[in-house]
């Protein structure tokens, strides 16, 4: 047979792969920079009044909205870390699941001590404080978004189908139900969920994307 006609596997990292995670991260840079910088300057009418349709929505969503919440706690980052090992057998997005969404705990924290924008109940009146509600501290950045975002975007492309979209949607209720329970305001949200993209993107430019979970 004619080295012609040799066909070798195509690189799980493509080029048009790694170009995408770049176009994705220079954008959550800019989200996170001009979130940053309106964050800084106060809560403007329309956010709160986003706020408080969020926020005032029927107490039973808190209930519902608890479990799926803990994808943007510390605990969050290990459990898909669990997933994508016993669905892949693949240690590198593994493990980069759980490094990044730890860094991003830790990041949200030294970006909400470099903005200093207090908590909706700081920052508005009639804001509604439900179970377990944070009232002290800083709230831009979102610490759950920042993670749920990181985990979401370093274990999703390894998990074919149902898994992966399954983490990539429930990201965003992460955000919502922070706004709903009075933990966050929506720039505290956007900017969180930048920034957890922003650490996933520039992972998987680091260290490469098994898509379909391909082992290593």
């Amino acid at each position: 047979m004619a080295v012609t006609d040799l066909q070798f596997p195509t690189p799980p990292d493509s080029a048009a792969r790694r170009g995408t995670d770049l176009a994705q991260a220079v954008l959550a840079a800019g989200v996170l920079v001009a979130s940053g910088a309106l964050a800084r300057q106060g809560t403007t009418e329309a956010e709160g009044r986003a706020f408080a349709a969020a926020n005032r929505l029927p107490n039973w969503l808190e209930a519902a909205l608890w479990l799926p919440m803990q994808l943007g706690s510390l605990w969050g980052p290990f459990v898909a870390a669990a997933l994508v090992w016993r669905r892949t057998g693949s240690w590198r997005p593994a493990v980069g699941t759980v490094v990044v969404g730890v860094t991003a705990w830790r990041l949200a924290t030294v970006v909400k001590d470099g903005v200093r924008r207090g908590r909706p109940d700081d920052e508005l009146d009639g804001v509604v404080l439900r179970w377990g509600t944070p009232r002290d501290g800083f709230g831009f950045v979102s610490g759950h978004a920042t993670v749920a975002f990181a985990t979401a975007g370093v274990a999703s492309p390894a998990l074919p189908g149902g898994p992966g979209l399954l983490l990539r949607l429930l990201a965003p209720v992460v955000g919502f139900a922070r706004i709903h329970v009075g933990a966050h305001l929506p720039l505290d949200v956007v900017g969180g969920a930048a920034l957890g993209h922003l650490l996933a993107m520039i992972w998987n430019l680091a260290v490469g994307v098994e898509p379909g979970g391909t082992a290593s």
